[in-house]
C-alpha cells in the first residue's frame, strides 16, 4: 500500500513543464496566438468562398465575400508589419523556431 502511495505522489497533473520560465511562457504564448491567427485567417477565406460560391446573382453577397477576403488578407499583411516591426525593436525576444 506504501508503494502506491509514493507513486501516485509522484505523478505530476501540471500540462506546462517544470522547467518553464518567463521567456519560454512568453514563446509558448505568442506560438499559440500565431496559430491561432494562422486557424482564424484559413477559416476567414473558407467563408468568404462559401460566400462568393452560393451568391449567384445577388451582388451583395458577393461584395461582402470580397469584403471579408480583403479583411482577412488586411489582418494577415497588419500582423506580418506588427511582427516584422517588432522583432527589429526587440531582436531575438521570442524565437518561434520557423
Amino acid at each position: 500500500m506504501y508503494w502506491i502511495m509514493t507513486k501516485m505522489a509522484e505523478v505530476s497533473t501540471s500540462i506546462l513543464p517544470g522547467d518553464l520560465d518567463i521567456q519560454k511562457l512568453l514563446e509558448l504564448i505568442v506560438k499559440i496566438l500565431v496559430y491561432g491567427l494562422g486557424a482564424a485567417a484559413v477559416i476567414g477565406v473558407v467563408v468568404a468562398g462559401i460566400l462568393y460560391l452560393t451568391a449567384r446573382d445577388n451582388e451583395q453577397q458577393v461584395v461582402v465575400a470580397k469584403k471579408r477576403l480583403y479583411d482577412v488578407v488586411i489582418g494577415l499583411v497588419a500582423w506580418a508589419l506588427l511582427w516584422t516591426v517588432l522583432n527589429w525593436l526587440l531582436p531575438g525576444t521570442v524565437d518561434l523556431g520557423f
